[in-house]
């Protein structure tokens, strides 16, 4: 048995650079907030997931999912200078975190600092950001990292739920069009990020991501296809 540890040490090893990598790859709600923003995409709450929700998720999966799409709807939301609604996503973000048994996060300290800075867009996103992180080292460290996949997985599809769906029928925005085009990277490199996972959690929402994917292997990156596009967002 002694002798098989380097290999399966080496073995270990090489899977969490892997992912690290993979992770790096992987734009973060707030990444992807910023660019709609930055085009111009107006605020609508409606797009966001009803904050009457939070005490529905029950399993882990759902716990994980919903924190990420809680942590993309906040991003959305303070890039677009909501205060109260950025406070009322941070509650349901607090929720998801102690369900998750990770209340670290969200103690006392951080609540006061998130309070302080309301008004100040940069340092909010700061201070969450650094509760993302306490939350991706804590499932690491207790070999539930499957569930920081999760929470990535929950933010990117928020995000790019939200982008479909402020898309105009009539006069789809041709750089919105285009962003939400480039994710096809993300895609792939999400789900080789969920491919690392043996894990029956993963497993169902890789499947329940395939319709996605499918829809996304119809589009090529280098022509933007209002059609295509109107298929992601239905699928």
């Amino acid at each position: 048995m002694a002798n098989n540890e380097p290999v399966v040490n080496k073995i270990s090893v090489e899977r969490a650079e892997r992912v690290k990598e993979i992770f790096r790859k992987i734009p973060s709600p707030i990444e992807t907030a910023v660019l709609f923003h930055d085009i111009g995409v107006e605020y609508n709450g409606e797009m966001t997931n009803t904050v009457k929700s939070v005490n529905n998720y029950t399993t882990n999966r759902a716990k994980a999912l919903n924190l990420g799409v809680y942590g993309a709807d906040l991003s959305y939301a303070n890039v677009s200078d909501q205060p109260q609604e950025s406070m009322v996503y941070i509650s349901c973000i607090k929720k998801m975190a102690d369900a998750l048994e990770v209340t670290s996060a969200f103690g006392e300290l951080t609540i006061e600092r998130l309070d302080v800075s309301m008004n100040d867009r940069d340092s909010l996103m700061v201070i969450i950001g650094d509760a993302f992180w306490i939350i991706d080292s804590y499932l690491k460290q207790n070999g539930q990292d499957y569930l920081s996949a999760l929470i990535l997985t929950g933010g990117w599809i928020e995000g790019l739920y939200i982008g479909t769906q402020v898309l105009d029928n009539e006069k789809p925005d041709p750089e919105l069009m285009r962003r939400i085009t480039i994710q096809k990277n993300s895609l792939l490199n999400l789900m080789d990020l969920l491919n690392t996972y043996d894990n029956e959690e993963v497993m169902y929402i890789k499947q329940e991501m395939m319709l996605l994917q499918e829809a996304y292997n119809k589009i090529d990156e280098e022509e933007v296809d209002a059609a295509k596009i109107f298929e992601i967002r239905d699928a």
